[in-house]
């Protein structure tokens, strides 16, 4: 409705001016726009009128002024403090500058609605635009917080009549800028509000972050109070209004005496805190702390009641609040509280600065560009030296907390070493574990699979040879296992070694499925593989890791897998030429979508009764993935039950640029001469199967039982042998003493240079590197079988 008055206002006014014209204004001299000067401030000859009982329109208010009843105001920044009603100003122009653009600026942002009439030499209207806080912020004729409104100016005379109403303070400084200087002043007051709420930002976003590290309260206090201060701040600008709020001219205009409330009752909570009124005065920290809720609690109350009086009211408040807290911090400084002083240094620039803000909103002092950013001075001035302050408490309480800190640092020290000392030992024993059960599991099954090397060539009928592959079948799962948990500890102690180096990667996937294609056949399925590598597939990685996991998940696909097909699949990425993509697909049982989360678990398998049909710990595809993403890799799987599953893998495998490290092809076809071996170990099976595969390998092969016998061997023995086989856990004298003295033997002349082989149930890192430190030349892990020996010993007797 205000709004629609003024359009009508505004029709009465140019009709008049046709028919009757309007009456001569006598005022003073006009405000001159010079040619030459862009911006013109606080023009003199504006005119005011208090329309208190509002009844004036644009007619009867330049009649008014017409009549001489126009107060001149002096000064260069208009300040009216709290009125009730309409104020009229009017400001005679004319233009000299030969520009007619112009910008005009006038009030402050927190005008509830601002009238601007513009009109011509005879008070014919040209323009009217409104704008204010309570008016729609896309209405604005250009977007900028503060009131600013584009005029088109005639030659010479003109007249510009105002009418400015509001619950706030009313201030009338105005000035007229053309639009280059305009633009040019607004980029210099955007840097300097960029500085200056970029500045409150971080001393909140700092102190936020102290408190969250030593959790105390005052910072907290500090960050609300300087928060809730510079918000107010902002919304005084127009800036809040422009980027926070533009939708919301309700809350524009009832947020300022919210954030007043809400500033004063932080600082007096910030304040109790800081000063430590309750342990310093707890009597008036029992008066202050009632009143910093109440006002808080206030705060939102003053939407709901009387606007005009909570405005004044929560200005008022100021000005006693910060004189009782200056008081209370000069008195504790006089005191010797050392914070204390930097609290009243801080607070004195605020206190200062907001009692003369409060008394020019009052009328009391007149008005100025300097008492209208008092608060913004003060507030910058009272952060910094606040945040010596501050760091002044901070200093305390470090004091406080070393001290504390001493007391128990003794008892935390020890306690740490305790502890350490205990996952030391227990680190150690794990490992000493992994090694005792490995080596101890080793020794039978070595026992296990070479005897079956022995019996499958002594004429066993088709029945037998069954019984003979349903032993194998079952000691190579238990060797699975044993391999799996030593690579699981291996990951999990970060252990597990990655290599790089050129291999064929065609080759190494048809060996992978090769060696499953009599088992897949056995359960009628169909195992085959495409592969898109292009013309070079040479490729640079870690071929071991890469052949453990494709043989875990064709193994898998098989394993789960009756009368179906089984596809792997293996093709570089378009446009990635570096990365190959595997997937293994089956057409087996498949795997409910809600179970593929936890199926790359260690120790986890889907169903007890797959464990139960199927076998297995579930620790191999935990292996797989994290070999994978050790490789640099990722791995995921696509299952449908009674379909089928689709387990993919994509790795890092660039194509090889150089040859020189490629791995040099197996030579097990090259035959050996018979060599002359001793094998030493303690336990009779071993040295029988040892003994019983190296013979029918067609080498001559002597045995010792223990270190004291090989050496006796050795020394006795003409001509020497070409190789030793040392078992290194035995009664007495181990393998590794054993190997260290016939090294030194050899070095002293008295025994000839013959080279020692680990053939040991140890697999682990750490035993196989004490081998090598022993003198020992190579490793052969049991169980061993007749291919593993041969192939061994090819490699070394070369």
């Amino acid at each position: 409705m205000h709004q629609i008055s003024h359009y009508l206002w505004r029709g009465v006014l140019l009709i008049t001016s046709l028919l009757v014209g309007y009456p001569a204004v006598a005022s003073p001299d006009a405000f001159a726009l010079e040619a030459g000067i862009a911006r013109h401030d606080t023009p003199t000859g504006l005119l005011w009128i208090d329309d208190s009982t509002s009844r004036l329109t644009p007619e009867t208010a330049l009649r008014a002024f017409s009549e001489g009843r126009g107060t001149p105001l002096q000064g260069a920044y208009p300040s009216l403090g709290f009125r009730s009603g309409p104020q009229w100003f009017l400001l005679p122009l004319d233009n000299l500058s030969g520009e007619q653009t112009w910008i005009l600026q006038a009030g402050r942002p927190h005008l509830d609605y601002l009238d601007v009439f513009l009109l011509d030499a005879r008070q014919a209207p040209l323009a009217h635009t409104q704008v204010g806080d309570r008016v729609p912020f896309h209405s604005r004729p250009l977007p900028h917080p503060h009131l600013v409104i584009p005029l088109t100016l005639p030659p010479g005379p003109s007249w510009l009549l105002l009418r400015a109403e509001g619950d706030n303070a009313i201030e009338m400084p105005i000035s007229l800028a053309t639009r280059e200087a305009f633009q040019q002043q607004d980029s210099q007051r955007l840097f300097g509000h960029g500085l200056y709420y970029g500045a409150i930002t971080i001393m909140c976003l700092f102190n936020l972050l102290i408190f969250l590290s030593l959790r105390d309260n005052s910072f907290l206090l500090y960050v609300l109070y300087l928060g809730t201060l510079g918000l107010n701040l902002f919304t005084r600008e127009g800036l809040a209004y422009q980027w926070l709020w533009p939708d919301a001219p309700w809350w524009n205009h009832h947020s300022l005496p919210v954030f007043n409330l809400l500033s004063v009752g932080f600082s007096i909570l910030f304040a109790c805190s800081f000063l430590q009124l309750s342990t310093r005065r707890p009597m008036v920290c029992r008066i202050l702390m009632p009143c910093g809720l109440l006002v808080l609690l206030l705060a939102p109350l003053t939407l709901l009641l009387d606007f005009t009086f909570w405005i004044q009211a929560s200005t008022a408040l100021v000005l006693p609040w910060v004189l009782i807290i200056s008081a209370l911090a000069a008195y504790e400084a006089w005191r010797g509280f050392r914070a204390a002083r930097y609290f009243l240094a801080a607070f004195l620039t605020l206190a200062v600065a907001a009692g003369l803000y409060v008394l020019k909103a009052f009328d009391v002092l007149p008005g100025h560009w300097y008492l209208e950013h008092a608060m913004q001075f003060g507030t910058a001035i009272e952060a910094l030296l606040l945040s010596f302050a501050l760091a002044s408490r901070m200093t305390s309480l470090k004091d406080e907390n070393e001290r504390i800190q001493r007391e128990a640092n003794e008892a935390l020290e020890q306690r740490v070493r305790e502890r350490t000392r205990e996952l030391n030992e227990a680190l150690s024993a794990r490992s000493e574990f992994l090694a005792v059960m490995s080596h101890e599991i080793r020794t039978p099954l070595n026992g296990i699979i070479g005897t079956l090397d022995l019996l499958r060539d002594s004429g066993l009928n088709a029945h037998q040879l069954h019984h003979l592959h349903v032993i194998e079948q079952s000691g190579n799962s238990l060797l699975d296992l044993i391999n799996d948990i030593l690579d699981y500890a291996r990951i999990e102690a970060g252990k597990m070694p990655m290599e790089q180096a050129n291999f064929e990667l065609r080759s190494l996937i048809e060996e992978c499925v090769d060696l499953f294609r009599h088992r897949a056949s056995m359960a009628g399925n169909e195992l085959v593989h495409r592969l898109e590598l292009g013309d070079v597939t040479e490729c640079r990685g870690d071929a071991m890791r890469l052949r453990q996991v494709l043989v875990n998940l064709i193994s898998n696909a098989v394993k789960f897998t009756e009368n179906g097909q089984v596809t792997v699949h293996a093709r570089r990425e378009p446009g990635q030429t570096d990365y190959v993509y595997f997937h293994i697909e089956d057409t087996g049982i498949g795997i409910e979508e809600d179970k593929l989360p936890q199926l790359f678990e260690h120790f986890h398998q889907l169903d007890a009764s797959t464990s139960r049909r199927y076998g297995g710990t579930g620790l191999g595809l935990a292996i797989s993935r994290q070999l994978v993403e050790m490789m640099g890799g990722e791995i995921g799987v696509r299952s449908t039950p009674e379909k089928g599953s689709c387990f993919w893998f994509r790795l890092p495998l660039p194509i090889a640029t150089h040859h020189t490290d490629m791995a040099p092809a197996p030579v097990t076809d090259q035959p050996v001469s018979p060599a002359r071996l001793l094998v030493v170990d303690d336990n009779h099976i071993n040295l029988m199967v040892a003994e019983g595969l190296l013979r029918k390998l067609g080498h001559e092969v002597d045995i010792a039982e223990s270190g004291m016998e090989a050496i006796a061997v050795l020394l006795a023995r003409q001509p020497p042998f070409d190789l030793i086989l040392m078992d290194c856990e035995m009664p007495d004298m181990d393998g590794f003493t054993t190997a260290r003295q016939i090294l030194q033997l050899q070095q002293d002349g008295r025994l000839p240079n013959t080279p020692i082989v680990a053939l040991t149930a140890h697999a682990v890192p750490d035993k196989i590197r004490a081998c090598h430190e022993a003198g020992m030349i190579s490793h052969i892990a049991k169980p061993i079988t007749l291919e593993k020996l041969a192939q061994a010993l090819r490699s070394v007797l070369r």
